[in-house]
């Protein structure tokens, strides 16, 4: 049985503390960069925050798949 993003997320969510710290960061990220953005000072230094923060949240949600496809392979050969 394959099984969607969102069980897979909510299995980890379950089973992996890693996986839910890195769900914490994503999320923490995610309003740092909405609060940034809200932010009338584009100057160069906020510009380079943004993209700092923009490259390290898709580093967090590259991990989090890569944890999720693990998870999902172990799933499947346990069964």
């Amino acid at each position: 049985m394959r099984m969607d993003d969102t069980s897979l997320r909510e299995a980890l969510r379950a089973e992996s503390e890693s996986f839910r710290k890195l769900e914490e960061m994503h999320g923490s990220l995610d309003k740092k960069l909405v609060a940034l953005s809200k932010n009338p000072d584009h100057s160069p230094e906020n510009e380079i925050e943004e993209k700092r923060l923009k490259k390290l949240k898709l580093k967090v949600k590259d991990e989090m798949y890569r944890m999720m496809r693990q998870y999902a392979e172990e799933q499947k050969s346990a069964s």
